[in-house]
């Protein structure tokens, strides 16, 4: 009963989230107001800014929002569609919980199987049924991938800023893109964008978001302390501690012990620190960025040698640059006067910045690894807007990241998860779906049902195909089918959250489950393994869909074939109940459209899958395959982790550590 409360308390709370964010999904939908505690008003459309400004105590909302966070983090889009197919797949699951009393899916049971259906079932569609229909953004030339990945890059800002700036940033985005990984490692180099962003962008409120725009080099966030122009490359060096230090930081040992001593250990310091800068000079350093404030001292000899110098760079900033550049910091403490200095880098420029009131220092490097270094400047007539600014540019670079990574998953086959110990757990007291199957677990009958399953030998499960896989040689956007027959009518499809109990009710669903076990037992026990079988395991990268809930629908058709064809009660009910939440996206993105937009749009995919014609030809923008899998994932997750709640214990503070004076005072 417990779990029961807690449960029923976290579906009404998902249930208040989804409806905040609900209203803005979609290209057409609306903005939400923000008030901050500041007073500061703000109008958005990002999800997951929504969500975070919130005010919750609940654990289990809060809960919501960190998970919401998290995938976010990773992925960079989502947060509206998480938390509305996370409020209706609870809501869904309280009913089935309702329905049968918990006697045969309780909550707990739930729970624990839900990441099952993720690895077991969810994997195993995704790449031996939806993988067909995937398209892939690569072609033959630079100019179609800079096409495809702008309409990736469309809708995802759409969703974030509105349809006023999408467009500026879509081309802005794609231009830092193709600008930082010309001649280099694409994923290396998005990774070190997707760490750095801090580094490499610049936020400038009062401007108009037209002055937005892409700088060569990185913009350092300091004003030089000393500047001294000069022509042509720069060396320069990176120095982390002072270069005029006390005798005691510079580890040796003086014994003083007259007030000459002192001055003279002070002159003799000042000379030093004359000799080291004489000697950067004599290297050809015109350039030092230093993590600290240097002494006047140094700024004094460093104008006398035409030296640059840049103070109190962040830690962040010097690690970067590090990076890219292949160089260590320069110790100015060892006794290196009379070497060679080694540790330096070349710079195209490096020269004073002003960008409105502020003043930056831009310095371009002739030569780097990994990335080439650019950076962006994001303006806005106030602070809130170039902060959604930044945060959808960051993001968007975190889905590019994951749509350009390959998605390995294991080969588990699907009947492993109608032999879970928690489902025969349950079946050891028949439910009446169980007994359904029995009486009619006529032979006949199943050899006939057997007769109209698609072949499924060798010759169809293990021969590869040239237009099974979609990779980067695709020469356009053209979606490559398999010819199979395709076992779900229209009016099944259209059905809107009918009871998850009708779709295991028919005995012939039930009975072609031992067929399917028969051909997945086939797969498995196959000796033909290595190379295909790594293939067809693998969501390929690049790997996108029409936007506008297509993605949703075919998961919801293989999840309700698969939930028909299921041995399992539970695992049949439970599928169906996730196939049905799936359709809430898309009629949620139809809401704002003419009347019966939702049944007409399903029927379209329906008769496009059946006549093995291009899905949604009409629609040009595209989204990732990638992002979309991993947010059914993660929702799947989140939900698992708020049903095995048992109890929630409410601290009004936090508990007191005991002193050791109190514990001795006490004895």
């Amino acid at each position: 009963k417990a779990q029961t409360g807690q449960a029923e308390k976290a579906i009404r709370e998902a249930a208040a989230l989804a409806g905040v964010v609900r209203g803005s999904l979609g290209p057409h939908g609306g903005q939400v107001l923000l008030t901050r505690p500041t007073g500061e008003v703000l109008l958005s459309r990002d999800g997951r800014r929504v969500l975070e400004a919130l005010n919750v105590d609940s654990p289990t909302a809060r809960i919501m929002i960190a998970c919401i966070s998290t995938h976010c983090n990773l992925f960079g889009d989502g947060a509206k569609t998480f938390i509305i197919l996370l409020s209706d797949l609870l809501q869904q699951f309280e009913k089935l919980h309702k329905r049968d009393q918990g006697k045969y899916c309780s909550l707990k049971h739930i729970s624990q199987f839900l990441v099952k259906i993720q690895t077991n079932i969810l994997d195993y569609i995704m790449t031996q049924d939806l993988k067909k229909h995937f398209w892939s953004i690569f072609s033959a030339s630079d100019s179609d991938i800079r096409r495809n990945m702008e309409l990736v890059l469309e809708p995802y800002f759409c969703g974030k800023v509105g349809s006023n700036r999408q467009m500026f940033l879509t081309h802005l985005t794609c231009d830092f893109y193709f600008k930082v990984t010309a001649g280099k490692n694409q994923n290396e180099a998005l990774c070190l964008v997707n760490e750095c962003f801090t580094e490499l962008h610049t936020t400038v409120t009062g401007l108009p978001f037209s002055d937005s725009r892409i700088l060569d080099g990185l913009l350092l966030h300091r004003d030089f302390a000393i500047y001294s122009p000069a022509d042509g490359d720069k060396k320069f060096i990176i120095i982390t501690e002072p270069i005029h230090s006390s005798v005691s930081e510079l580890g040796i040992e003086v014994v003083i012990t007259a007030k000459g001593q002192f001055k003279a250990s002070e002159t003799w310091i000042t000379k030093r620190t004359e000799t080291l800068l004489q000697h950067m000079q004599d290297n050809d350093i015109k350039v030092i960025l230093s993590g600290v404030k240097q002494h006047d001292i140094v700024h004094h000899f460093a104008k006398n040698n035409g030296i640059s110098i840049v103070d109190c760079l962040l830690t962040e900033e010097i690690s970067l640059i590090c990076k890219v550049t292949g160089i260590s910091t320069f110790k100015p403490s060892l006794d290196n006067v009379n070497r060679e200095i080694t540790q330096t880098a070349v710079a195209k420029f490096c020269q004073p910045f002003h960008l409105g009131t502020k003043r930056f220092v831009h310095i371009g490097f002739a030569k780097t690894s990994t990335i080439q270094l650019y950076c962006v400047i994001l303006c806005g007539p106030v602070q809130g807007v170039t902060e959604q600014h930044a945060s959808a540019f960051r993001e968007a670079f975190k889905m590019l990241q994951q749509m350009f990574t390959a998605i390995h998953l294991p080969q588990n086959c699907a009947s492993e998860l109608e032999n879970h110990p928690l489902l025969n757990k349950t079946q050891q007291h028949p439910s009446p779906h169980q007994l359904l199957f029995q009486e009619h677990n006529d032979w006949r009958k199943l050899q006939t049902n057997i007769k109209h399953l698609t072949p499924c030998g060798k010759s169809s499960l293990f021969q590869k195909k040239d237009n099974d896989l979609v990779g980067c040689q695709t020469a356009s956007l053209k979606p490559r089918f398999q010819k199979e027959r395709l076992q779900m009518t229209e009016n099944e499809l259209l059905e809107d959250n009918h009871a998850a109990f009708n779709t295991v009710n028919k005995s012939v669903q039930l009975q072609i489950s031992t067929a399917t076990c028969a051909r997945l037992l086939k797969y498995e026990e196959n000796d033909q393994r290595g190379n295909q079988n790594y293939a067809d395991s693998c969501i390929e990268l690049g790997s996108v869909l029409p936007v506008g809930g297509l993605f949703e629908i075919l998961l919801h058709y293989y999840l309700s074939n698969y939930a028909k064809q299921c041995q399992s009660s539970n695992t049949s009910i439970i599928c169906s109940v996730l196939a049905d939440v799936l359709l809430s996206i898309p009629k949620a993105l139809c809401m704002t459209q003419k009347k019966n937009a939702f049944p007409q749009l399903c029927l379209q995919v329906t008769n496009a899958l059946k006549s093995n014609q291009q899905l949604l030809p009409n629609q040009r923008l595209l989204e990732s395959i990638s992002c979309k899998y991993h947010l059914v994932a993660s929702v799947l997750q989140c939900a698992a982790q708020l049903l095995s709640v048992d109890l929630i214990i409410s601290i009004k503070r936090l508990p007191q550590k005991t002193e050791e004076s109190d514990s001795e005072a006490d004895g």
